[in-house]
């Protein structure tokens, strides 16, 4: 059976994303969540550190750092997917 997911039409597509993707704006978007996430995995891993020395405050708080950090990735990758698809369309 023929997937319409495995046609050739899809590798233009994807080349024209891929060079809206690596445009020096949104590469600093893509870096710049990249960065946000490493520093949601070093809070978590710092808590499972120094669980046992943490005061409860602190470990509420660090959590509570480390979700708003993680909001500010989704709005970052959703600005970021908005910039690509919407310079895709425009292109089109």
């Amino acid at each position: 059976m023929n997937n319409p997911m495995d046609s050739n039409d899809q590798e233009p597509q994807r080349k024209t994303l891929q060079d809206f993707y690596n445009i020096p704006a949104n590469l600093r978007l893509k870096y710049i969540a990249i960065a946000l996430c490493a520093i949601i995995v070093a809070i978590f891993m710092s808590m499972i550190i120094w669980h046992d020395d943490l005061s409860p405050k602190t470990y509420l708080f660090m959590r509570g750092c480390a979700g708003l950090v993680a909001i500010a990735v989704g709005i970052i990758v959703g600005a970021l997917s908005y910039r690509v698809f919407s310079a895709f369309i425009k292109q089109k």
